[in-house]
């Protein structure tokens, strides 16, 4: 046991709620035999994924058998949860211990690194529950921190710790899931947590609160003198959060909402408001990005440096994997928060001025090609772009298994850079280009099946990627297959095309595809993780061949998984207005080629005016 309990202190690098120095006594003091049981087994479940456990590291002839098979993680944490089920059993009415709540993070944190589905959902909420009753939420509230109590201290950070790490999880799913997050960020009282070197030394350091004002978040930390790599973490996957939450399909996509202009007084006006409030919203959170990179302490920069994730030493109080993997996690959810900044102004009008469309990209863009693939990009989009090829860049300069000393809840990053290199790919105008764009994609694409492997994840994301690829290039091949028809044949396609829209959509529909009905790309419900099929007829300039398009309806029922995972793609692109009523700042198509890929390919894009082909949007927009 001692064995496994060290290969998870090696390699659990994305949340440290344990204090190292004193876990054998904090072992030793636990009486009950149900909670000693739970710990031990979460440990072992995460632990166990980085090789397999020698049989003579284990005295249980039962764990001897399982350590033979490939099933290791999976029966640790179902056998942890049964026993944490049975420590809160024997609690009663009375608080859990500190011990069943880490007991059951670790658990559920295995979990949710596979996907955010049912069981891992659940666990999350059982966890959030537990930092309500024991009031972990308020812990700091009112207190001042006594240097003289040393030993009350750490004890204190280690329920920090805790909580954080269920905080952090929270704010993972709720984003995956595009919810609400369960913890309210209003009644959060707890100081961010200190390094280990000033815990596991036992020296009592001065650290701040989580501030509700964006533009104090970061200068508050930096204020305080906390220079722990988790703190910082903390601070920029707040600043991504709230990024998503102004971007909320329910907020400021409700333009082109039709149904709301007509229920609404002045909806026309209240939407045009809506939409510059959270573009200004964006505006700071893209400043506190910045403010944020700046004041990052120097030793968390990520300066293009190579990232070898080294063996831990004994006697490190921080191992370098661990720093790397603080480094990689900061700047790779930097890249995310930006990608969710941007993307909403990112697919607007290029004719269209805007306020953020006119800032210069900051820094270093790692993977900046000589083919000026840039060069028709408006401000935001070049951001957003950037954002992708630096998560590029980050990538080709880490070791080869790299991806199994990053936070396991990083590698949906990966993918969305990936869909966003694939779409990307598709309206470059040149060859060159486009395989260079490919190539990033390839190498995002692979880091992410790596993930997958390790990991084990079990979402149809990577599937997604996969029908998202087949479509675009049969879309860039079908003109050179068709080209120039006869009149006759144009004549009976314009035929087809006339019965297709007049069709019930139920006899369009082939054996293995579903078509979408049309392209009025309305803003979706929060709590809609699937989007529905509208019922406004489609318009002829936006027919694409059925053959073409899969919806996500039909691909969640062809993949059990897909449902907690499509909300990624959302980040893609943002929904665009309805066809039927454009504001002046959208433009129609220009001309009879804008339906002609050939033909757009050598073309700067309109990109809110492209019409993506239907089961292709339905996978990008969620």
């Amino acid at each position: 046991m001692n064995e496994i309990i060290r290969v998870f202190f090696d390699n659990m690098v994305a949340i440290n709620i344990f204090h190292e120095p004193s876990f054998a006594e904090k072992l030793s003091n636990i009486s009950s035999f149900s909670q000693l049981t739970a710990l031990l087994a979460a440990i072992a479940g995460y632990a166990s994924r980085f090789g397999a456990l020698r049989t003579n590291d284990v005295d249980s002839d039962a764990v001897q058998l399982v350590a033979k098979s490939h099933r290791q993680p999976a029966y640790f944490i179902d056998l942890a949860f049964k026993y944490i089920n049975e420590a809160l059993a024997e609690c009663g009415d009375e608080m859990p211990p500190l011990c069943v709540i880490q007991a059951l993070i670790i658990a559920t944190h295995c979990r949710l690194s596979q996907g955010v589905r049912g069981k891992a959902w659940r666990s999350l909420g059982l966890c959030v529950s537990l930092i309500y009753e024991t009031n972990l939420h308020l812990l700091d509230s009112g207190k001042v921190i006594k240097t003289e109590d040393p030993h009350r201290w750490q004890e204190d950070e280690e329920k920090r710790r805790a909580f954080w790490a269920i905080w952090e999880m929270d704010v993972f799913a709720s984003t995956i899931r595009r919810t609400p997050t369960t913890i309210n960020w209003s009644q959060m009282e707890i100081l961010l947590p200190v390094d280990n070197a000033h815990w596991f030394s036992g020296h009592p350091t001065s650290s701040c609160f989580m501030e509700a004002d964006i533009n104090k978040r970061w200068k508050a930390l930096q204020d305080s003198g906390n220079q722990s790599s988790k703190a910082w973490f903390l601070v920029i996957n707040s600043l991504m959060k709230n990024a998503q939450i102004a971007c909320d399909p329910q907020g400021v996509a409700a333009i082109g909402n039709q149904g709301y202009r007509q229920q609404m007084p002045n909806s026309q006006s209240s939407t045009l408001e809506s939409a510059m409030e959270a573009r200004q919203k964006l505006e700071i959170l893209a400043n506190a990005v910045r403010c944020f990179t700046l004041a990052l302490p120097s030793h968390l920069q990520y300066r293009d440096q190579y990232l070898a994730f080294g063996v831990p030493v004994q006697g490190e109080l921080e191992s370098q994997r661990q720093q790397h993997s603080s480094i990689y996690n900061i700047f790779v959810m930097t890249q995310l928060a930006r990608l969710m900044i941007y993307r909403y102004d990112a697919f607007r009008s290029q004719n269209r001025p805007t306020e953020t469309s006119g800032r210069h990209p900051s820094g270093n863009s790692a993977g900046r090609s000589t083919f000026s693939l840039l060069d028709t990009e408006n401000g935001a989009l070049r951001q957003y772009y950037e954002a992708a090829d630096r998560i590029l860049g980050i990538v080709n300069r880490c070791c080869e298994d790299h991806v199994q000393h990053i936070n396991p809840f990083l590698p949906s990053t990966i993918w969305l850079a990936s869909a966003v290199q694939l779409v990307r790919k598709h309206f470059a105008r040149a060859q060159p280009n486009r395989d260079l764009v490919k190539s990033r994609f390839d190498v995002l694409y692979l880091t992410y099946k790596r993930c997958v492997q390790f990991w084990d994840i079990q979402t149809a994301l990577q599937k997604n990627l996969e029908l998202i690829e087949e479509q675009l290039e049969a879309r860039n091949k079908k003109p050179e297959v068709r080209a120039c028809p006869s009149s006759q044949e144009a004549s009976n396609r314009a035929s087809e095309d006339t019965d297709r829209i007049n069709q019930p959509a139920s006899d369009q529909e082939g054996p293995n595809v579903e078509r979408s009905l049309n392209f009025d790309w309305t803003a979706r419900q929060a709590s809609q993780y699937l989007p529905e099929t509208p019922s406004v007829p489609l318009t002829s300039s936006a027919l694409i061949d059925a053959r073409l398009d899969t919806t996500a309806q039909n691909h969640a029922r062809k993949y059990p998984f897909v449902a907690d995972s499509m909300a990624m793609l959302d980040y893609v692109t943002p929904p665009q207005p309805s066809r039927t009523q454009v504001p002046e700042d959208y433009m129609v198509p220009p001309n009879s080629h804008f339906l002609d890929t050939i033909y757009q390919l050598d073309q700067a894009f309109d990109w809110p005016t492209f019409d993506i082909p239907g089961g292709i949007y339905d996978l990008l927009s969620g």
